[in-house]
């Protein structure tokens, strides 16, 4: 097992992970199993035991246990329609760190704007802060750079493979500050997060040899296939999708509850999942669900789509158990 892994594969990783604007420096690249594990070791470098970590309302689920496991306290920080708010940023109690998805957000599917993208560097840099930039779906929108470009001294950038080629071939990367490569990679070592040799070489010939690209290009036009067929069978509804994403955000139509909706739908065979998944702390979670469009067939998703439109079109009473 290894955290900075061989020049090549730094190389190879390197180039994947590159886009409009951006690439990193292959030397300050490290490997983790999997994209949670580097996330987590991001999390541990940064945040000690007891101090706290700036969370958007809304995150990823993950991060909420990582947090839990670490010791670590989140803080919800406000968002909007665009992403999070840079004056919650600013306004937020004494912070180790702040963990955010600027580009295509898990569940919202929403990219910050460039211009907010700009405050938050400035922030970071006011506050004397680092940000863990999760841009795992940032392949699926290669003309966005990461905040990292614009903050590379204050910017962890984490990514991993499982999403942009597949489940089974897993391995997390880590783009760190120069005076941070050290650390991260201690965490690395001391969570046993480090990537396998096999996982590396087999990465490293994907991603040197071309099939990586492929795939990364053959992913983007299916997600765009999938959001339109997600956009024909639930018109009308109030649905947030980017048009590049796997997943869109459904703000349910009365009198239907995110947890009624859901159970409705598994009795339907069909795995949606509610709002509270994704909340952080206290307070009530948006009425929406998440529908993530990547695994079933396109028929198969089309279909799935067209039962929750005609169900959500209905009342619970309706949807009772048959």
């Amino acid at each position: 097992m290894t955290a900075a892994g061989s020049p090549s594969a730094r190389r190879a990783a390197a180039s994947l992970l590159s886009r409009t604007g951006w690439e990193p420096e292959p030397r300050q690249l490290l490997f983790a199993g999997n994209g949670r594990q580097a996330i987590a070791a991001a999390i541990a470098a940064l945040v000690p035991p007891g101090e706290r970590l700036g969370v958007e309302t809304l995150t990823y689920p993950l991060v909420k246990g990582i947090a839990a496991r670490l010791g670590v306290t989140l803080v919800p920080l406000a968002m909007d329609d665009a992403g999070l708010l840079p004056a919650a940023l600013a306004a937020a109690p004494p912070l180790r760190a702040v963990y955010l998805q600027p580009t295509l957000h898990n569940p919202l599917g929403i990219t910050l704007p460039d211009e907010r993208r700009t405050e938050l560097a400035a922030i970071l840099d006011q506050r004397d802060m680092y940000a863990i930039e999760d841009g795992i779906y940032g392949f699926l929108r290669p003309d966005q750079p990461p905040l990292a470009a614009l903050a590379p001294e204050r910017a962890i950038m984490v990514d991993s493979l499982s999403k942009r080629l597949a489940p089974g071939l897993t391995l997390g990367f880590l783009v760190a500050p120069a005076q941070l490569t050290a650390r991260v990679a201690t965490a690395l070592r001391s969570g046993t997060w480090m990537a396998s040799r096999f996982a590396l070489d087999a990465a490293t010939q994907w991603m040197s040899d071309g099939t990586a690209a492929e795939i990364e290009r053959t992913k983007r036009h299916d997600a765009a296939v999938r959001q339109r067929i997600a956009a024909e069978q639930l018109a009308g509804f109030s649905v947030r999708a980017d048009p590049c994403a796997y997943h869109c955000w459904w703000e349910l139509p009365e009198p239907w509850r995110a947890e009624t909706f859901v159970a409705a739908a598994a009795r339907r065979g069909i795995s949606v999942t509610p709002a509270g998944a994704f909340a952080v702390g206290p307070g009530h979670a948006p009425n929406a669900v998440r529908l993530a469009l990547s695994s079933p067939p396109t028929d198969t998703l089309s279909q799935a789509l067209g039962v929750l439109g005609e169900l959500a079109n209905g009342t619970p009473d309706d949807a009772g158990p048959d």
